[in-house]
């Protein structure tokens, strides 16, 4: 019986290594100015992506660089979204030809001519090992 006790606390200590979580660190650069918030997404998926964030933080604007951590995150693809909501509104405001007005950056420095990033330029793979993404604005 204590055999068979050993084995399955072994095998559930291998099993919860199988699905180790990782922290995930962004570091936020270039920030002009203080005023407003810093709001960051974290997505987990091309359908979901710039729309609705898998885990989200935000705090108030700080001159310079600023980090945030998303914790427990799972191995996988993802992306990153940030943006200097000046005005806090909660949204990255554009003109009217959907120019964005207020500072904003992408996992991968994914960028586009016309339009938003795709989610292939900027996506990035979660492994098992703590990992830290620079993001400037």
């Amino acid at each position: 019986m204590k055999k068979l006790t050993i084995i399955v606390a072994i095998a559930i200590l291998l099993s919860v290594q199988g699905f180790a979580q990782v922290k995930l660190t962004v570091d936020v650069k270039n920030i002009q100015s203080s005023e407003g918030k810093i709001l960051v997404g974290l997505f987990n998926s091309e359908g979901t992506f710039l729309e609705k964030a898998y885990q989200k933080t935000s705090a108030n604007a700080k001159e310079g660089h600023m980090q945030f951590e998303f914790d427990n995150v799972p191995e996988g693809t993802y992306t990153i979204s940030v943006i200097h909501d000046k005005n806090n509104n909660g949204s990255l405001d554009k003109n009217m030809i959907g120019i964005p007005t207020e500072p904003y950056g992408i996992s991968m420095d994914g960028k586009s001519m016309f339009g938003p990033p795709s989610y292939e330029d900027a996506v990035f793979k979660v492994g098992k090992q703590n990992l830290t993404l620079d993001i400037s604005l």
